[in-house]
């Protein structure tokens, strides 16, 4: 392979029109007192002065800005000595204590503190309904619950439920694939879970929840969920938190045939956000694996996350399979992730920030999307599969080791949105939307240090503007 050596200043701004992609050649480029001209293999506009987009620097400042969730320690500990038991008896409830109504294979909560299930019920429901300013507490020890009409579990008013998987048990909540609500005009609850409260979901048990109407687990308000081993599977979404879905801890595995981890109030800027602390999370999911209306923020955790059928999938035109998706900023200090989807593998509205973690991406569209600003700090990320690898109005890299393999552009510097969010580039998943980004005064491509790999069919880096490189070593492949 015939190979070219570009040597480039300190401070090096490409001043040339979009240029063809160079075939069978690679291009070399390291920091140096020098400057030459750019081959074909890098592509950017006229050079003007350009406003840089200012991204969250970790995922506690970029929290800072959301609303507070409603966790507190008290939450996770309770009194066996002071717990009601509902002693489940497979068409039948009993129950010591007050604070639960029984009617026939349903038993109702109506006032707040501890309380322990056991045993399985067929076809019943555990209804939480309290207006006391306190927290319920319900604690699952070996319980198998399923419902053929309705929510097996049902919180339909409290100030907060607090669901604890008791350790060294394995429990079970399922429900029908046909619901009978008491109206026409009703259409809730609609999930085998399905709170009207904050909900949390602890304790170092098992929990398999089955949503076969729709959903599997859902909060109207906000959601968290620290330490239990939970497997999710749903005809629809599989964890729906509106205001919030916090993952604090734990093993999650889902399996939806629509979204995976959601978050979707768009009323209120400081809420619909996701946030993983640690975790072990392996979502499958034929919509988005994770999807949030703002922030998706990821301090920690191991993420395998599949979309869509996977990079070599085609979708319909209005279909989103993306891996992780986010209305506002997706920020991410570290974890290792391993995305394979049809769609965008990390996409945003906004921004994306990306302070460590190792990435494992094929993709059918992009690698990582954002409309307005893609920063990498640190970190490894491989793209193995993509139509382009990298794509912002404004992208910066400051540190790290970025491996690109593209069917089209590997580093995409354009104004404006991904307006079909599809997937696929030619000869890879279908891509049945253009993608809609023009040259604008604005675009700027930034790396002051890293290793930046690619490995492309179109354009190594293109700018569609202005490019600066002031440190790190670049190779492409053309």
């Amino acid at each position: 392979m015939r190979q070219k050596f570009l040597s480039l200043g300190l401070i090096w701004m490409v001043l040339v029109p979009m240029l063809a992609a160079c075939g069978g050649g690679t291009t070399a480029a390291t920091t140096s007192a020098t400057s030459q001209s750019a081959t074909s293999v890098i592509s950017a506009d006229t050079t003007t002065s350009t406003a840089t987009v200012v991204v969250p620097t970790s995922v506690t400042e970029a929290a800072s800005a959301n609303g507070q969730t409603h966790a507190v320690a008290s939450d996770y500990t309770w009194d066996a000595a002071t717990a009601v038991q509902i002693l489940l008896n497979g068409d039948s409830i009993t129950t010591s204590g007050a604070g639960v109504t029984v009617s026939g294979r349903s038993a109702t909560i109506t006032a707040a503190g501890s309380y322990v299930l056991s045993g399985t019920l067929s076809d019943g429901q555990i209804i939480v309904d309290t207006k006391d300013n306190a927290t319920v507490q319900l604690i699952l020890q070996s319980v198998t619950l399923q419902n053929s009409t309705s929510s097996p579990l049902y919180v339909a008013n409290a100030e907060k439920v607090v669901l604890i998987v008791a350790e060294g048990t394995q429990n079970q909540i399922a429900d029908g694939s046909a619901y009978v609500f008491a109206s026409a005009d009703e259409d809730e609850p609609n999930a085998a879970i399905f709170s009207k409260a904050n909900l949390t979901i602890a304790g170092t048990g098992a929990l398999t929840v089955t949503g076969n109407y729709q959903d599997a687990i859902v909060s109207k308000d906000g959601l968290i969920i620290a330490e239990a081993t939970l497997s999710v599977t749903a005809k629809d979404d599989g964890i729906r938190g509106k205001d919030y879905l916090v993952v604090k801890s734990g093993n999650l595995t889902v399996n939806a045939g629509g979204d995976g981890l959601k978050s979707d109030n768009a009323d209120d800027a400081t809420l619909g956000y996701i946030s993983i602390e640690q975790g072990q999370i392996v979502v499958t999911v034929g919509g988005d694996a994770l999807t949030a209306a703002t922030d998706v923020l990821i301090a920690s955790g191991d993420l395998t996350l599949t979309a869509g059928g996977g990079s070599s999938a085609t979708l319909a035109a209005d279909q989103s399979a993306k891996g992780i998706k986010a209305g506002a900023e997706i920020v991410i200090d570290g974890g290792s992730f391993h995305l394979d989807t049809a769609d965008d593998a990390l996409h945003s509205n906004s921004s994306i920030a990306v302070h460590g973690g190792a990435f494992s991406i094929k993709s059918g569209d992009d690698g990582m999307h954002a409309d307005a600003a893609l920063t990498i700090t640190n970190g490894d990320v491989q793209v193995l599969t993509s139509y382009e690898g990298l794509e912002s109005a404004q992208i910066t890299i400051d540190a790290g080791t970025i491996s690109l393999i593209t069917s089209d552009d590997g580093i995409n510097v354009s104004a404006g949105n991904d307006s079909s969010g599809m997937g696929g580039g030619p000869g890879m998943g279908g891509r049945p939307g253009g993608d809609s980004f023009a040259s604008n005064s604005s675009n700027l491509l930034t790396i002051n240090g890293g290793t930046v790999l690619v490995d492309s069919l179109g354009d190594g880096l293109d700018a569609n503007g202005s490019i600066s490189i002031t440190g790190g070593t670049v190779i492409v492949n053309g």
